[in-house]
C-alpha cells in the first residue's frame, strides 16, 4: 500500500512539471552598470533632497545595482540560474568589462544583461529608451542578441510612470557599430559569444526621472518588466499576481527649483506629493496594505503581487482632498493609477496675456525698410451700405460691427460676407444701448452704452459694459457704475478703450460734462466683474465729442496706462493716465503723430491699429482725402513713438477706396510667420486686403569680375547672382572716389558695361562694383530641384570661392562621389563647377572633372567634401579607407590632372597612412585651407590619426603644404586633440570650418544630439572645447551626416538636420565663450542626410544631400541687401590720357576732371601753355571762354544748370575738344 502512495505522489510532481515551466536550466547573466561612488564614473546628480556626493541620493551605480537584485531575485525564485557581475556597490565592484564579457562567456549563459540609465547632460527634456547590442543594425555579431533586445522592447516601453520623448511608436534598438560609428563598439559587449544586450532604461539626467529613480518602487518595477520578458522569451510561465502602480501630483502646483526641470506640457510639471498615502482595499473596501510615497518628489507608489481581482484604493495628502478610484488586477499585468489631487487652500493665479502679444515667428526675423504689398480682395458689401457703422474690430480673422440699430455683426475678414450677428439679448439703458465695442486680451468682447449719469444721480442711470465669451453667447453685464469723474451731468461711454483680461481688466472711457463739454477720462480696474479701483482725469486743451468728430480711444502698446485718443480733426496722441496721480489732474500729452519724412496723415481719418512683427512696433493707419473721400490703408513703423513713425508701405488701394466721403473706417494687420496682410474697411466706400508677396530674392553680389580694354575705355564683365535694382562700378585712388559708373536695373547671370574714361583723370585705379538688390524678408530657395545642374546621385560636398582677389570668385564646386542616373542627367566621379548664377560656366555639361585620380567607384565617400583656399584652389577630400587622402584642382585648369598632397606612403585597411612608422593621415572627411604660397596651410578632420599624444581617433590636423613642390610626407600638428577633451568625436563623419577668430567649429553626423557625443563643438585656439552642443539637445537636436558651415564673418552656423537647414546666430561672450541661438529653420531643406553646407559672401546658403539628390540654395533675411566685390588686385583700370582729340592733332596731352563735375573744373596740358578756353552748349553756342594761364586753369560752373556741355581748349599748336557733364 504504501508502494502505490509512492507511486501516485510521484506521477502528481511529475504531472506538475509538465504543466508548470520555470526556468530549470536557463542561465542569465546580469551586470549592473557601473560601480562604486566615484563622481567622475557612477553619474552622480544632484537632487532637491540629496546634494552632489551624498551616497543617500542618485548614483547610477547604485540604481543599476538594485535593479539588477531585484531581477536576481525573481528569477532564482522561478529556478533560473543567475550570475551577477558584482552584488555591492564598492569602487572594487567595478570590474574590467571584458573580464564581465568572458565570465558570461565561460559560462555559456543563454541571456547577458547590462543594465544602464542614460544621460546627455544638462537635459531639459529628452528621456528615451535605448537598446544596445554588438554589431551593425542589420549584422549583430551574435544574431540572438537583437532577437532578444526585439522581443524585450515592448515590456520595457510599458512604463506609463514616465514621460517618453521619443520613440513611443518605434523601435530604438541599434547595433554599437553602427550607433557609434566605428567597428570597436561597447567594451561590455564586445568579447560577448553569448546572445545579449545592454539597456540604457531611461535618461537618469532629466530631473523628473532622476527623482523617479530615487524611488525603490519605480526601480523594481523596471526589474520586473525585464522578469516579464525572460518569462516570455523562454517560456516560462508568467506570474500568476499582478501590480498597481502609479504616482501621486497635486493639480495645479508646481516644482518651482532649478534641480527640478521638466519637460512643459506634460505630466511631469505636476507637483508629486512627498508623503502621500496610499491604502490597498478590496472591492468590500476592506483595508489590505498601505503604501507611504516617499519624500524624494517622485509621487510613486505601488502594490506588488495581487491576486486578480477588483481593488479600491484611497488617496490622501495633507492639505489636499481625499480621493478613491477602483482598478482591475490582472495576472502578469501593471494596472497604472495615476491620481492628481486637489489643494482647496491653493491660491489661483491666471497670467493676464497682453494686449499686443509678440507674434509666433522665427527668431531671426528682420525688420524691412520697406513692404511691398499685393492685393488679394476688393470688394463693397451691403452691410457697409445699411445701417450707420459706429465701429469695426478685427479679431481672429473675424470683423465685429457696431451699427447705429443696435446690431454687431460678425464678417469673414477674408471675403467680408456676413457671417453671423451677436446676441443682443437682455441690453438695455442709456441713449444709446451699444455705442462701442472692444475686446480683453483674452478674447471676451465686450460692449459699453453710452448714457447721461448726474452726480449724485437720482434716476437709475448706469454706465454698463457687457460680454460675449464667445461669438455664440448670451450677453453678460460685466459690471456698472454711476462713477463718472465727478461731474453734476456727464454723458459717459462714448467710447471706451480695454487692457488686460476678462478677469482681470482695465476700462477706460469719456466722460463729456454736459455744461462746457470739456472731457476727462474715467478708468476702472475690474477683478472678476467687479470694479477694485477707479480714477479720473482730464484731458487738457480738448473737448468732448461732437457730432462727427468719432472719438476713438485705444490702449498704446507702449503701456497699460497710455491712452492714444484717435478721433476726426486730430491726430492720434498719446497720454499717460496716471494711476498714482491725484483725481481731476490733467493727463500729460506725450506724443502726437508725425512722419519724419514728412508724409502727411489727413485728420479726417481715424480707426488706427497697432500690431507688432519682428520685434518692432507698427501701425495701420487709414488714409484719405480732407474730406473723407477715397480711403486707403498706410503702415507705419512707430517703434520710436508716434511722433517718430516712419512710412513703411505705399498707400492702398491706389486712388483710395472710394470716392464718397466715408463717415466710419478702419484699419487691421494679421501677422502669421513672415506674411503681414493690411485690412482696409470704409463704410460707404468699401473694403480691400493686402499681402506682403512672397517672391524669392537673393542676397545679392557681383562675382568674377574682368575688365578689357576697348577703344576709350574698358569692357567691364561680371556675374550676377540675382536681379538688381540699381548698382554702381567705382574707380578708386587709394580710398577716393575718382570716378562713378551708375548701373541701372540689371538681370541674373553674365552681365557687360562698358567704362569710357576718357573723362577720367590719368592713373591707375583699383575698382569696385557695387550691386543693391531688393529686400529679403525670409529665407526663399533660389534652386530648382527640376534644373539638371541641381541634380547629383551622391553628393558630399560644397564649397564656394568667396575671396574676391580670386579670379573665380563666386564659382561653387559640388563633389559627386557616386555618380549616377537622375532625372534629367547622369553624373560622374568627381568635381562640377557652377558660376554664382547658377550656370554651367565651364560647360562641362554632365562629366565631372576627375582629375585623372581612380575615385573609389563603390565608396559613396571617394571623392568626399570639398573646400575653396584663399588662392582660389579646390581642395578634394577622400574619406574611404582604400582611397584616403586631399587633391587639388586648379580652377584655371579644371580637366587637367588634380595635384596629391599625400603621396609614396604606406597605408594600412584602415585608411591610416605612414612613412617609415610615423602617422601622416588617414580617412579624412572634411578638409580646409588658409594662406597662400609659402604660409598656404591645410587642415583636416581625421578619422584615424593617432600619435604618442593624440592616441584616440577622431583628431583635427594641420599641414603647412606651401606651394607643395613635392608630396607631403611629413607629421602633421593635432589642432585639435580628442582624447584630451574626453572623446567627443566618437563618429569620424565630420565638418570643420573656421570661426573667423582663430578657433574652430567642428561638426559629426548624430541621429540624436548628446554631451558625451554631440552634433557640433566649438575648439578655441588652445584646442579646447568651449562649446557643446549636446548640453543644449533641443538646440540642432540631430546633425544627419554632419552638414555644416560658419559664414565668412563667423557670425552665422549652418546645420544640416533631419529634412531641416537651422541657421544659427553666433555671439561671444566677455571671455570668447561662444553660444548658439537659432534664427531660422529651412525646411523642408533636403531630405534627411544633408552632407555639405557652404554659405556664400552675401550670406547665400548651400546645401547637398544624398536623400534628395539635389544642390539647394537659399537666401537669408537682408533689409539692406547690397554687396560691394573689390576687383582682383591684378585687374586695374588705366587711364593714360583725358579729352577727346580736336581735328587739328590726335595729341592725348590735355585731360579735364573732375568729369561729372559740381563746381570746379580743372584743365591741365602735359607740356605746351594753355591759350584759351571754352565751355559751348550742344548747339555749338560759346557761353563762356577764359584766357589761359600756364598749364593748368580751373574753371566755376556752379552757376551753370545740370546738363551736358562742350569743352575746347587751344595751346600754341593743337585744339581739344571735349564732353563735360555737369550734375
Amino acid at each position: 500500500m504504501k508502494k502505490i502512495w509512492i507511486f501516485l505522489a510521484a506521477f502528481v510532481i511529475q504531472l506538475s512539471a509538465l504543466q508548470a515551466a520555470d526556468f530549470t536550466g536557463v542561465k542569465i547573466y546580469i551586470n549592473p552598470g557601473h560601480g562604486g561612488y566615484d563622481g567622475a564614473n557612477d553619474r552622480n546628480l544632484e537632487t532637491i533632497p540629496y546634494a552632489l556626493g551624498d551616497t543617500l541620493g542618485f548614483w547610477e551605480s547604485w540604481s543599476n545595482l538594485r535593479k539588477a537584485l531585484a531581477l536576481r531575485d525573481r528569477l532564482q525564485a522561478a529556478g533560473a540560474t543567475v550570475y551577477l557581475s558584482r552584488t555591492q556597490n564598492r569602487d572594487e565592484d567595478d570590474r574590467v568589462l571584458s573580464e564581465i564579457a568572458e565570465e558570461a562567456n565561460a559560462n555559456s549563459v543563454d541571456a547577458f544583461l547590462s543594465i544602464h540609465s542614460n544621460a546627455i547632460g544638462n537635459n531639459v527634456g529628452t528621456n528615451y529608451l535605448l537598446f544596445l547590442f554588438h554589431g551593425y543594425d542589420t549584422e549583430p555579431t551574435v544574431p540572438e542578441s537583437k532577437t532578444q533586445a526585439t522581443a524585450a522592447w515592448p515590456y520595457l516601453m510599458e512604463n506609463q510612470l514616465t514621460w517618453w520623448s521619443f520613440y513611443t511608436t518605434s523601435t530604438n534598438i541599434r547595433g554599437d557599430f553602427s550607433f557609434y560609428g566605428n567597428t570597436s563598439g561597447l567594451g561590455v559587449l564586445r568579447p560577448l559569444t553569448v546572445p545579449g544586450f545592454l539597456s540604457e532604461g531611461s535618461f537618469h539626467d532629466y530631473k523628473p526621472e532622476t527623482h523617479r529613480l530615487l524611488s525603490e518602487a519605480y526601480r523594481r518595477l523596471e526589474a520586473d518588466r525585464f522578469y516579464k520578458f525572460y518569462c516570455s522569451y523562454f517560456g516560462a510561465d508568467m506570474p500568476t499576481g499582478g501590480t498597481i502602480a502609479g504616482w501621486v501630483k497635486g493639480t495645479d502646483q508646481r516644482v518651482n527649483d532649478p534641480r527640478f526641470v521638466y519637460k512643459a506640457g506634460t505630466t511631469d510639471e505636476w507637483l508629486p506629493l512627498n508623503g502621500a498615502k496610499v491604502k490597498l482595499m478590496n472591492a468590500a473596501g476592506d483595508s489590505l496594505n498601505s503604501y507611504t510615497v516617499d519624500n524624494n518628489y517622485n509621487g510613486v507608489y505601488a502594490f506588488f503581487n495581487l491576486t486578480p481581482g477588483t481593488y479600491k484604493l484611497r488617496f490622501t495628502a495633507s492639505s489636499h482632498q481625499t480621493k478613491d478610484t477602483t482598478v482591475t488586477v490582472t495576472a502578469a499585468n501593471t494596472t497604472y493609477a495615476r491620481m492628481m489631487m486637489y489643494n482647496p487652500d491653493l491660491p489661483l493665479y491666471k497670467i493676464v496675456p497682453p494686449d499686443y502679444p509678440e507674434p509666433v515667428q522665427a527668431p531671426g526675423i528682420i525688420p524691412m525698410n520697406q513692404y511691398s504689398f499685393q492685393k488679394l480682395t476688393q470688394t463693397n458689401p451691403d452691410w457697409l451700405n445699411g445701417a450707420s457703422v459706429k465701429k469695426i474690430l478685427y479679431r481672429n480673422e473675424k470683423l465685429y460691427v457696431l451699427t447705429s440699430e443696435p446690431k454687431i455683426l460678425i464678417v469673414s475678414a477674408s471675403t467680408f460676407l456676413q457671417t453671423g450677428e451677436m446676441n443682443l439679448t437682455g441690453i438695455s439703458g442709456g441713449t444709446e444701448v451699444l455705442s462701442d465695442i472692444q475686446f480683453t486680451s483674452n478674447g471676451h468682447l465686450l460692449a459699453c452704452n453710452k448714457v447721461t449719469v448726474a452726480n449724485p444721480e437720482t434716476g437709475g442711470n448706469y454706465f454698463k459694459v457687457y460680454s460675449w465669451e464667445t461669438d455664440g453667447s448670451v450677453p453678460v453685464l460685466y459690471f456698472q457704475t454711476q462713477l463718472q469723474g465727478d461731474i453734476p451731468s456727464a454723458v459717459v461711454g462714448e467710447t471706451f478703450a480695454v487692457t488686460g483680461a476678462f478677469w482681470n481688466s482695465g476700462i477706460y472711457t469719456s466722460s463729456v460734462d454736459v455744461s462746457d463739454n470739456s472731457l476727462k477720462i474715467v478708468a476702472y480696474h475690474v477683478e472678476d466683474s467687479m470694479i477694485v479701483s477707479s480714477k479720473y482725469m482730464k484731458v487738457p486743451a480738448m473737448t468732448g465729442n461732437q457730432p462727427n468728430d468719432r472719438l476713438n480711444l485705444t490702449i498704446s502698446p507702449d503701456s497699460t496706462s497710455y491712452l492714444v485718443i484717435d478721433r476726426v480733426g486730430a491726430l492720434p496722441a498719446e497720454y499717460n493716465f496716471n494711476w498714482s496721480a491725484t483725481d481731476n489732474t490733467d493727463m500729460n500729452l506725450l506724443k502726437t503723430f508725425s512722419e519724419i519724412n514728412g508724409y502727411v496723415l489727413q485728420p479726417a481719418a481715424t480707426g488706427i491699429y497697432f500690431f507688432r512683427h519682428a520685434k518692432r512696433l507698427y501701425m495701420a493707419a487709414p488714409n484719405c482725402n480732407a474730406d473723407g473721400s477715397s480711403v486707403g490703408v498706410v503702415m507705419f513703423d512707430v517703434t520710436e513713438g508716434l511722433n517718430q513713425a516712419k512710412k513703411v508701405s505705399e498707400f492702398m488701394p491706389e486712388g483710395g477706396l472710394g470716392s464718397v466721403v466715408s463717415p466710419c473706417m478702419a484699419a487691421a494687420a494679421k501677422v502669421s510667420g513672415y506674411d503681414i496682410e493690411l485690412i482696409i474697411v470704409a463704410e460707404k466706400q468699401g473694403a480691400a486686403r493686402f499681402k506682403t508677396p512672397a517672391v524669392p530674392k537673393a542676397a545679392v553680389y557681383a562675382s568674377e569680375l574682368k575688365a578689357a580694354t576697348i577703344d576709350n575705355g574698358y569692357r567691364i564683365t561680371f556675374t550676377l547672382n540675382d536681379n538688381i535694382e540699381n548698382g554702381e562700378i567705382t574707380l578708386l585712388n587709394g580710398t577716393t572716389v575718382v570716378h562713378t559708373h551708375p548701373l541701372g536695373a540689371l538681370s541674373k547671370g553674365v552681365q557687360t558695361v562698358d567704362l569710357i574714361t576718357t573723362s577720367i583723370p590719368v592713373g591707375t585705379y583699383n575698382w569696385e562694383i557695387t550691386v543693391n538688390g531688393f529686400a529679403i524678408d525670409r529665407p526663399y530657395k533660389l534652386s530648382d530641384n527640376a534644373n539638371a545642374l541641381m541634380q547629383f546621385n551622391n553628393p558630399n560636398g560644397v564649397a564656394v570661392d568667396n575671396n574676391p582677389a580670386s579670379s573665380y570668385f563666386g564659382r561653387i564646386y559640388v563633389s559627386e562621389s557616386a555618380g549616377g542616373a537622375l532625372p534629367a542627367r547622369t553624373t560622374q566621379d568627381g568635381v562640377y563647377i557652377l558660376d554664382a548664377a547658377l550656370t554651367d560656366v565651364t560647360a562641362q555639361g554632365a562629366s565631372a572633372y576627375n582629375g585623372s585620380v581612380a575615385w573609389g567607384a563603390t565608396s559613396s565617400s571617394s571623392p568626399m567634401r570639398l573646400s575653396v583656399g584663399d588662392d582660389g584652389s579646390v581642395f578634394v577630400c577622400d574619406w574611404s579607407d582604400a582611397h584616403p587622402g586631399v587633391w587639388i584642382m586648379n580652377p584655371a585648369l579644371p580637366s587637367s590632372a588634380f595635384t596629391t598632397v599625400f603621396d609614396g606612403l604606406t597605408k594600412a585597411s584602415s585608411g591610416l597612412s605612414s612613412l617609415n612608422g610615423v602617422n601622416i593621415h588617414g580617412s579624412i572627411s572634411h578638409c580646409y585651407s588658409m594662406g597662400t604660397g609659402e604660409n598656404r596651410r591645410l587642415y583636416t578632420f581625421d578619422e584615424d590619426f593617432i600619435n604618442e599624444t593624440a592616441t584616440s581617433a577622431g583628431n583635427m590636423l594641420q599641414y603647412n603644404i606651401g606651394t607643395l613642390a613635392a608630396p607631403y610626407q611629413t607629421a602633421p600638428v593635432v589642432v585639435y586633440n580628442d582624447v584630451a577633451n574626453g572623446n567627443l568625436q566618437q563618429n569620424g563623419n565630420s565638418c570643420i570650418a573656421p570661426d573667423s577668430r582663430g578657433g574652430w567649429w567642428i561638426s559629426q553626423y548624430r541621429a540624436a544630439d548628446a554631451a558625451t557625443i554631440p552634433s557640433l563643438i566649438h575648439v578655441n585656439t588652445g584646442g579646447t572645447v568651449d562649446y557643446n552642443s549636446g548640453l543644449t539637445p533641443t538646440l540642432i537636436e540631430n546633425s544627419y551626416r554632419a552638414g555644416m558651415a560658419v559664414s565668412h564673418d563667423g557670425k552665422l552656423v549652418a546645420m544640416g538636420c533631419n529634412d531641416e537647414i537651422k541657421i544659427l546666430g553666433v555671439t561671444y561672450s566677455g571671455s570668447g565663450i561662444p553660444s548658439l541661438k537659432l534664427l531660422y529653420s529651412i525646411k523642408p531643406a533636403l531630405g534627411m542626410n544633408t552632407t555639405g553646407l557652404s554659405f556664400d559672401r552675401a550670406g547665400n546658403v548651400y546645401a547637398v544631400s544624398y536623400t534628395n539628390k539635389r544642390l539647394g540654395v537659399w537666401s537669408l533675411p537682408k533689409a539692406d541687401n547690397s554687396f560691394r566685390t573689390p576687383a582682383p588686385s591684378s585687374v586695374k583700370i588705366v587711364v593714360g590720357s583725358t579729352g577727346i582729340a580736336g581735328s587739328e592733332s590726335g595729341s592725348k596731352s590735355i585731360r579735364f576732371y573732375p568729369n561729372p563735375v559740381t563746381d570746379k573744373l580743372t584743365v591741365q596740358s602735359a607740356n605746351q601753355p594753355l591759350k584759351t578756353v571754352g565751355i559751348y552748349d550742344v548747339s555749338g553756342k560759346l557761353l563762356f571762354q577764359t584766357e589761359g594761364n600756364g598749364l593748368q586753369q580751373e574753371i566755376e560752373l556752379s552757376d551753370f544748370n545740370a546738363g551736358v556741355y562742350i569743352l575746347r581748349v587751344k595751346t600754341s599748336k593743337e585744339t581739344f575738344t571735349g564732353r563735360i557733364i555737369k550734375k
